[in-house]
């Protein structure tokens, strides 16, 4: 026999507060102005039972989207977590249901769990980078669900974009390293696969040209393990090359696309006997919580996931409102200047 379940319904809330079920929902959703009399009165009683509202009905019979699906690329990445957790709490005291999902860089796995999100209740799905996906995206816009590209662009239809310009504090990063006398200025990056990565390359180049200096394919470090374990595949990683080519060989200058892989390049820099500052300048990506108190401080592009995660939910709110919305929205960055450089 099928166990009846002990869950305070909402009709069980009605009859013990004496009003009908439709000025209970005002009460909790704020739809409609209740006598403080009889807010206090239901309120008194959702505390007496223990009521918890079924978001899932809620959202069907209100037509808006409470739950969403969060896709990103790697749970252990430093980078994330802020974002994630501000974008939590803002849905929390807003109502909202969120999945998260990490796909560990793999667009098998990604794709795999976009199928999932594409038959479930989910109404909007956000993506933090990935690549190679648009299958699976346009399977979820087929299926009605609404998506939104995170630090990512596209011109995808139907799609939304929230992502950095990665231009102007590039260019005042590669002038200030030009600012300090250094001669030659290399790029250390994970492979240029995401979208944000290639518009940093990009940008990285097109601030050469614009301070005077040469492109050199040699002056470009790219590794696959960096997407993983930043940190310490940047550690051997610079410690591999300069096994193999001395100071005069190397760029006396890094960007480097986040500070973990700057914070490794750095560590095996000193291990080496070079200074930095002094013998080599490095400036990188992010600016997450580490990057002020390791030593030296990094001079490091912000990239502010706080505003990710607020503007992402902004724009989430908006869409299960059925607000119009900009297709693309970019955040600024800003060049954060310590010691590394």
């Amino acid at each position: 026999m099928k166990k009846k379940s002990n869950r305070v319904t909402i009709t069980q809330v009605a009859e013990k507060s004496k009003v009908t079920i439709g000025t209970v929902s005002h009460v909790i959703n704020g739809t409609a102005p209740i006598s403080p009399e009889v807010t206090a009165r239901v309120q008194k009683v959702i505390e007496e039972l223990n009521y918890i509202p079924n978001m899932t009905a809620r959202s069907l019979r209100s037509k808006k989207s409470k739950q969403v699906g969060f896709l990103v690329p790697n749970l252990n990445n430093s980078f994330y977590p802020r974002i994630l957790s501000t974008f939590i709490n803002h849905a929390f005291e807003h109502e909202f249901i969120v999945q998260i999902f990490g796909y560990e860089y793999s667009v098998e796995k990604e794709l795999q769990v976009m199928n999932n999100l594409s038959s479930n209740s989910v109404d909007i799905v956000i993506i933090i980078n990935g690549m190679g996906d648009e299958a699976g995206i346009n399977r979820l816009l087929d299926m009605h669900k609404k998506v939104i590209l995170a630090d990512r662009f596209s011109d995808m239809k139907g799609v939304n974009c929230i992502f950095f310009d990665n231009n102007q504090a590039i260019l005042e990063a590669v002038a200030l390293m030009k600012s300090k006398g250094y001669r030659k200025i290399g790029f250390i990056s994970e492979p240029l696969t995401f979208t944000n990565i290639q518009e940093r390359f990009a940008g990285f180049q097109a601030a050469l040209s614009a301070c005077g200096y040469a492109f050199a394919e040699d002056d470009v470090f790219i590794c696959g393990g960096f997407q993983l374990d930043a940190l310490v595949n940047g550690y051997h990683y610079m410690s591999n090359i300069l096994e193999k080519r001395d100071k005069k060989h190397l760029p006396d200058a890094f960007i480097a696309t986040s500070d973990l892989l700057a914070i490794g390049t750095i560590r095996a820099l000193r291990e080496h006997g070079y200074q930095v500052p002094g013998d080599f300048g490095i400036i990188s990506f992010d600016n997450i919580e580490i990057s002020s108190f390791v030593n030296p401080r990094l001079t490091t592009i912000e990239q502010n996931q706080t505003d990710m995660g607020t503007e992402l939910f902004h724009l989430v709110q908006a869409i299960s409102e059925n607000k119009n919305v900009s297709d693309k929205i970019i955040l600024p960055q800003k060049l954060i200047i310590r010691d590394s450089c």
